[in-house]
């Protein structure tokens, strides 16, 4: 393999900084790279040195600036302060604040990155408004257009009176952070500590960043190492290379030993097309197995995954012969059965919170989610709880039960329903919710803790570990802020706390498989990489715009627009291929009426342009298939007909007792699978039933056929005016005059008493 990037920079800076590498400080875009780094500086130097300082680009800015940056949740309740204080009495409450307050924080975020005018941004935004709505005076403006022009006015406010009040703080959201590192920099020490500080790596620098530093490199106290290939490079179409372009530029720096021509060489670019997610993890365990087989080292090997969804997909299906796996990537909490189940709960809260009855029912949907949620069996054992799930679920079907109230709920559950009340009733306030939760989840980590034996119970152990640790974050911010005081408010809170938050995976950073997201590429270098998910939407993730600032606006005061966003994917698309010698491109080929299941047009792109820039470099496509798939299938399911099998059908059809005999649907169930006549009527299996919230028509139906086939004897019963039906009939029983079928369904629906007046009746 060809040299890679950051063995590159520990071979220059052995040439250039043999003597002095402990004084000296590398900036890497993430802290992923560290570790690679020190390995070649060790096989470079093969001596005992003393590394130079290692950080991150956020570590530099976070030194630079001075200020702590807080965590979301904090910067949120602290944005809500500064939007109240602006809005006054007509502010609206936090739950509807948090819906639209985290794209404020995100402008302030970008706004702050590219060191644009806030002042007067907001001014021509608030311009652009008034316009938008401006009818020449012919109409009178809306209540709601007159509220939309207030907010529109008042974000400068908010955003001045927000960046005001952390700095004097010491805090800042990170788009603040890098406006105050630029603000510092002129007195700032930071260079000082340095014989020199080596920038390694980097794409797309904001306005920030290259103010920053271009100061370190104008007064010589810097390097700037990029790694740049030249297909893209050269090209000034090619939207990978659009922000190098323009760094060299700036920089006036070209360095030819990290100018390379890698896309000159041979290689092999394998494009795969697989419906669905598991099929694609299926392929990655082909791919993955042919490499074991020809005897690949597997820490040149990369499984990269542009959707961070298939991490659990993947993992399940990788080859047993792997033993060492480092994940770089986090996995998303949101994606856990624990926040399944927790989810599950906070519903059932919800729709508590809905309804204004005094006496609160629970809704039928939440209960059967609730008992057939795998966590929950595991939290029944946990506690000691000894009930048959199958069985509750039964009961509620047969007693077809909707909305299901504590005295019922109680009937169902006996003795063990003091135990689960508190799971199952409506909160009394969110903190105690949020206790009843962490009790919930120690119980669970108890149980696995006695019950790990397999990779499964320790990853849920892992899940469950770290999200009691957010909820007790959680629970220091209900104490520290008053705006989390109902249900919706605290699942906003959930949502944003957990559901934003992700597990992190312990393993040999530089020894075995690596898998990793798109991000956690940058400067690093693989000979094998498998990319994963490469759809379009997902690399690049396509026009989403999420701002309260229109393009132009962002365009003329330098913001990036989508197409600024894509560019830096498109960088680490052909970045992680230059050095590769082979690739296997795999993406979704489920469609629907959305679009889903086209590749991304970097393939594309890959596919029109790379035969004509090398014809070394071979690309096929395919659809994947099974490679083990068996040439005979056999269909097991066959019954054979003997007296034993056709006993109760033939039984069913000649017998002249009431309700047997084949009724057309039967013999229509026949024509179309004799099977499934079979399983309906020769064993008597039939489809699970559900509960009905409304009736359906074959329940009506049902109904008329009972009716029609049940005989009335009407002798004994009231009308529910009082008046006697023997004034109106003679003694006896009825079968087939409508009104007494009518009676009839109209009693079967509600029970025994007759709900219409007798002046119907003539």
């Amino acid at each position: 393999m060809i040299d890679p990037f950051l063995k590159l920079t520990a071979n220059y800076i052995y040439s250039n900084y043999k003597d002095t590498a402990e004084n000296l400080c590398i900036i890497l875009p993430n802290k992923r790279g560290a570790l690679f780094l020190k390995k070649y500086l060790i096989e470079v130097f093969s001596k005992t040195m003393w590394l130079p300082t290692i950080i991150s680009a956020e570590d530099l800015i976070a030194e630079l600036s001075e200020l702590k940056t807080l965590e979301e949740i904090d910067l949120m309740c602290y944005l809500y302060d500064s939007y109240k204080i602006v809005y006054g009495p007509k502010a609206e409450s936090y739950e509807s604040f948090a819906k639209w307050g985290q794209l404020i924080l995100q402008d302030f975020n970008e706004i702050d990155r590219y060191l644009a005018n806030s002042e007067q941004l907001y001014e021509n935004l608030k311009d652009i408004k008034e316009i938008e709505n401006w009818s020449l005076g012919e109409e009178v403006l809306s209540e709601y257009q007159l509220n939309y022009l207030e907010f529109m006015n008042s974000l400068g406010a908010i955003y001045k009176h927000f960046s005001s009040f952390l700095i004097e703080n010491k805090w800042a959201y990170q788009g603040l952070a890098y406006k105050q590192a630029v603000a510092n920099i002129k007195s700032n020490i930071f260079e000082d500590k340095f014989h020199k500080l080596i920038f390694c790596g980097f794409n797309a620098l904001n306005a920030a960043e290259l103010k920053l530093f271009y100061r370190f490199y104008e007064k010589n106290k810097a390097d700037v190492l990029w790694d740049v290939d030249k297909y893209y490079f050269d090209n000034p179409n090619q939207e990978a290379g659009l922000f190098l372009r323009a760094n060299f530029e700036l920089f006036k720096q070209r360095n030819p030993l990290f100018i390379q021509d890698n896309f000159k060489t041979k290689k092999e670019i394998q494009i795969v097309s697989v419906p669905k997610q598991i099929g694609q993890a299926q392929v990655v365990k082909q791919v993955l197995q042919k490499y074991i087989d020809n005897n690949i080292p597997l820490d040149k090997v990369a499984v990269v995954l542009a959707n961070e969804k298939l991490l659990w997909p993947v993992l399940q299906q990788l080859p047993p012969a792997i033993e060492h796996v480092n994940i770089t990537m986090e996995y998303p909490l949101k994606y856990t059965s624990t926040y399944g189940l927790i989810d599950i709960l906070l519903q059932i809260q919800l729709n508590f919170d809905k309804q204004t009855r005094k006496q609160k029912t629970l809704y039928h949907k939440d209960l059967l989610a609730l008992l057939r949620q795998p966590l929950f069996q595991n939290y029944l054992t946990g506690k000691g709880i000894v009930i048959d799930p199958i069985l509750i679920i039964h009961q509620i079907t047969q007693r077809n039960l909707n909305f299901i109230s504590a005295t019922v709920l109680e009937q169902l559950f006996s003795q063990n329903y003091s135990l689960l009340s508190p799971l199952i009733e409506p909160m009394k306030s969110t903190a105690d919710f949020c206790n009843l939760l962490q009790g919930l989840l120690e119980t669970l980590i108890n149980y696995f803790t006695k019950h790990q034996s397999t990779n499964q119970s320790n990853l849920e152990l892992e899940y469950l570990q770290v999200i009691l640790k957010n909820l007790n974050r959680l629970s220091e911010i209900l104490t520290k802020y008053q705006h989390f005081n109902n249900i919706q408010s605290f699942k906003q809170l959930y949502n944003q706390v957990v559901g934003n938050s992700s597990a992190p995976f312990v393993g040999e950073p530089l020894k075995g498989l690596q898998i990793m997201g798109v991000l956690e590429t940058r400067t690093l270098d693989f000979d094998y990489v498998i990319l994963v998910n490469v759809n379009e939407g997902v690399l690049p993730s396509g026009k989403s715009i999420n701002s309260f600032i229109p393009n132009d606006l962002k365009r003329v005061f330098g913001l990036p627009l989508y197409i600024e966003k894509d560019a830096i994917y498109a960088y680490h698309f052909y970045r992680l291929l230059q050095k590769a010698k082979e690739v296997t491109i795999i993406y979704d080929s489920e469609s629907d009426s959305f679009g889903k299941g086209e590749k991304s047009r970097f393939v594309t792109q890959l596919q029109l342009e790379m035969p004509e820039y090398n014809s070394e470099i071979k690309i096929t496509e395919s659809v994947a298939s099974f490679q083990n798939l068996p040439t005979d299938l056999i269909n097991s399911i066959v019954i054979n007909k003997n007296d034993e099998t056709l006993n109760s059908i033939i039984k069913k059809a000649t017998s002249n007792e009431i309700f047997f005999g084949l009724s057309p649907s039967s013999l229509t169930s026949f024509k179309e699978c004799s099977l499934r006549f079979y399983f309906r009527y020769g064993v008597g299996l039939k489809e699970t039933k559900e509960v009905e919230e409304i009736a359906e028509a074959s329940t009506f139906g049902l109904i008329l056929h009972k009716s029609l086939e049940y005989k009335i004897d009407i002798t004994n019963r009231n009308f529910v005016d009082g008046t006697s039906k023997v004034s109106y009939f003679k003694k006896g029983s009825y079968s087939t005059s409508p009104l007494v079928v009518d009676m009839h369904i109209a009693g079967y629906l509600d029970g025994n008493t007759f709900t219409w007046n007798s002046n119907q009746i003539n």
